[in-house]
């Protein structure tokens, strides 16, 4: 299995949008994370971009999940 490494700077982005949330600007946040999601699948990250992922999914959970659950109810 050939293993992919990739720059830090995507997840770190990530994580800065995370830091840097409100009420009104988590949705475009929630966007951006499952985009992100979506480009990076399958890459091996190393070990400190899964602790940064490890947080952007707890955030993702706790500020997105009820956006999608709405969206999908409507």
């Amino acid at each position: 299995m050939k293993r992919t490494r990739i720059a830090l700077g995507p997840v770190c982005a990530g994580l800065f949008f995370v830091v840097t949330t409100g009420d009104a600007i988590a949705d475009e946040r929630c966007q951006q994370l499952e985009a992100l999601n979506r480009q990076y699948a399958g890459v091996v990250l190393t070990s400190s971009q899964q602790r940064i992922k490890r947080q952007l999914v707890t955030w993702y959970y706790k500020n997105c999940r009820n956006r999608t659950a709405a969206a999908a109810r409507d």
